[in-house]
């Protein structure tokens, strides 16, 4: 049995998207030859909340390392107060111990806390173990993501932290031996910048259909605690980050919406759409994001919005209580919903608004509950105009055939995507992985 050492700064109890590609995959590692140790920040040094039930997800018998990181409060009088400068020093400290005490085959960073790959090199060089970086964000873009007046904190701070990443990421990914990313637009974006990278280093990975997931919902009797059943109603839900880079897209749904109330004003009477976590500020410091764009095209009094995140298992219960799905995406082609699954897991008709060159239009074309409307260029497009129209007709009265769901979801499992990923730490050591049929017989006699 091989080492793996996840590098997971945000990890259960503290919830955060970047860390269920590693929480998905947790119970599947030991299967595929590999055994698992998190090394992770506490949550009372995160600041972050903590979610219980969440922690209940996580198999018991894993090893997790948790690590101060340094006092918020403190950071803040010196000018910094992000997880990934607090972090940095106790989870290098703490990551060489572990190193230190027994050899880890392979390091995977698997976060948006990017600060923390820079650690890769440093312990590549001292204990010899392989590195494997995952990719769910860009850590660089060529362009400023924001101006002056919308920078998050000061505008100087927005552009030193641009500028080390920069030279950062280049630190990493010189001493990377594979890169899982996912978003086949990032792979193109590495390759471009550092003429020294092939496409043989790259592996393009979706986030895992965790099916096991709705049946810990179901087993624990979680609600969501939005709204009340009313069956004089029809509920459409959105659970995720809204933004900038999503309203042309809303706009489009929201004029549409408009028109089918003027077709059909009675069934505009019952129809609420909830959209849910769409803003990250902290609780004190949020602010509603979609109402205001609503409010434009008259449909304010169908639309509520609670713009706090709420936990990832209430989320999954706004699904299954919800009678349809809204899954709203960027006007970026790279951005790839991690809720994707967790939408069509749900079994409920979901209606999906992406970039046509999107991983997600990608596979969300191949499942029945979906209705799937794309532009090219450019939400602007008359063609996504008509199709968003035809997709809330859809929701309407949908129909497919939800017992081909689980089948199709089969190639994106969460056993299937650990073993990909296991095929790549195997790569990267040499190592020639156990075929299947021995795998299951050894898994029966142990």
């Amino acid at each position: 049995m091989r080492k793996l050492l996840i590098v997971s700064p945000v990890f259960p109890p503290i919830g955060s998207a970047d860390m269920h590609r590693v929480r998905t995959a947790i119970p599947y590692y030991k299967r595929f030859g590999w055994t698992p140790t998190v090394l992770a920040i506490t949550p009372e040094s995160s600041g972050a909340v903590s979610d219980a039930v969440l922690a209940k997800s996580v198999p018991p018998d894993v090893g997790v390392v948790q690590v101060t990181a340094w006092d918020e409060r403190r950071c803040r009088r010196l000018g910094f107060g992000q997880l990934a400068y607090r972090s940095l020093l106790p989870l290098y400290r703490a990551g060489s111990a572990l190193l230190e005490r027994g050899r880890y085959d392979v390091v995977l960073f698997s976060s948006t806390v990017f600060l923390s790959f820079i650690l890769g090199p440093l312990w590549a060089r001292r204990y010899g173990c392989k590195l494997v970086y995952d990719f769910q964000d860009p850590w660089y873009r060529e362009q400023l993501n924001f101006t002056r007046a919308t920078a998050p904190g000061s505008w100087w701070k927005y552009r030193v932290d641009h500028w080390s990443a920069r030279y950062l990421e280049k630190f990493a990914i010189k001493s990377a031996d594979h890169i899982i990313s996912v978003s086949a637009g990032y792979v193109r974006d590495f390759m471009k910048r550092y003429a020294w990278l092939d496409a043989s280093k790259f592996t393009v990975l979706p986030f895992a259909a965790a099916t096991e997931d709705y049946a810990f919902l179901r087993m624990h009797g979680i609600e969501h605690g939005i709204f009340q059943p009313d069956s004089a109603l029809v509920r459409w839900v959105s659970a995720g980050r809204a933004g900038p880079d999503m309203d042309p897209i809303l706009a489009v749904l929201f004029e549409a919406t408009a028109q089918m109330t003027i077709n059909d004003p009675r069934y505009a009477e019952r129809l609420r759409l909830h959209f849910v976590g769409t803003n990250y500020a902290p609780p004190e410091r949020t602010y509603k994001l979609v109402e205001p764009l609503a409010r434009r095209f008259g449909v304010q009094n169908l639309v509520e919005e609670h713009p706090t995140r709420v936990p990832y298992f209430q989320a999954l219960a706004l699904y299954a209580q919800s009678d349809a799905v809204l899954l709203i995406g960027s006007l970026s082609a790279d951005y790839t919903a991690s809720k994707l699954f967790n939408c069509i897991m749900s079994k409920k008709p979901v209606l999906a608004l992406f970039h046509r060159s999107s991983l997600v239009a990608e596979i969300a074309r191949g499942f029945p509950n979906v209705f799937l409307a794309t532009f090219e260029q450019s939400p602007t497009e008359p063609e996504f105009h008509a199709q968003v129209r035809k997709g809330i007709e859809w929701l309407r009265a949908p129909k497919f055939d939800a017992s081909v769901i689980e089948e199709k979801l089969e190639p994106w499992s969460a056993e299937e995507l650990t073993r990909r990923q296991c095929a790549i730490f195997d790569e990267v050591c040499g190592v020639t992985p156990t075929p299947r049929a021995e795998r299951g017989a050894s898994d029966a006699r142990s």
